[in-house]
């Protein structure tokens, strides 16, 4: 049995602690993840949960709905059959699903409740996908750390407050390659 660490659950060699940088979110940030992520060693939502200050991680397919009076935002993409959340409209939460574009459909699924929400779509206009360690199977399509971080970036308008966790990314990448995990083959670039 190999060595893990005790602070991220992953083998020594890949070790991700070194990696944190703390950031003080003004937006709390909920994740569900979905529980084939949980030990993923290419995951970053249990990164994220450790860098901001006010984030959650519930692991599971099923969660129950939050109290009724909270103003709460998922961050998934826009249907025209779901609600948008306004520019500038206040949030008290952001819930970010944490799987592959299957489970978090599954999710969604499961958990009637987060359909009733407004959605954040992801503005990317001029943004490149940075995450390189998992295939992406289309551009748009970022880890759970690069897609929290977006989104509280456009949601406080205070992309200098989340800069942090854009290194932590290439950080966690850079340690992904000292471990000797290969990369997957990237996609062509439109």
């Amino acid at each position: 049995m190999r060595a893990c660490c005790d602070g991220c659950r992953r083998p020594l060699r890949a070790c991700w602690c070194g990696c944190v940088k703390h950031v003080d979110n003004r937006t709390p940030v909920l994740i569900l993840q979905h529980p084939s992520e949980r030990d993923h060693p290419k995951g970053t939502a249990a990164l994220l949960r450790r860098c901001l200050a006010r984030c959650s991680l519930l692991t599971g397919e099923r969660h129950a709905p939050p109290p009724p009076g909270g103003r709460l935002a998922l961050l998934y993409p826009h249907t025209p059959s779901a609600a948008r959340l306004e520019p500038g409209a206040p949030v008290d939460a952001l819930i970010v699903l944490d799987g592959t574009w299957r489970h978090s459909r599954k999710l969604m699924h499961l958990n009637p409740w987060l359909g009733a929400l407004p959605r954040l779509s992801l503005d990317l206009k001029g943004h490149t996908a940075r995450y390189r360690i998992r295939r992406a199977h289309a551009a748009h399509q970022l880890s759970t750390l690069e897609a929290g971080m977006l989104a509280l970036e456009q949601l406080e308008s205070d992309p200098e407050r989340y800069a942090p966790l854009h290194q932590v990314l290439e950080d966690f990448m850079r340690t992904h390659q000292k471990a000797g995990w290969p990369e997957p083959a990237m996609l062509p670039s439109d």
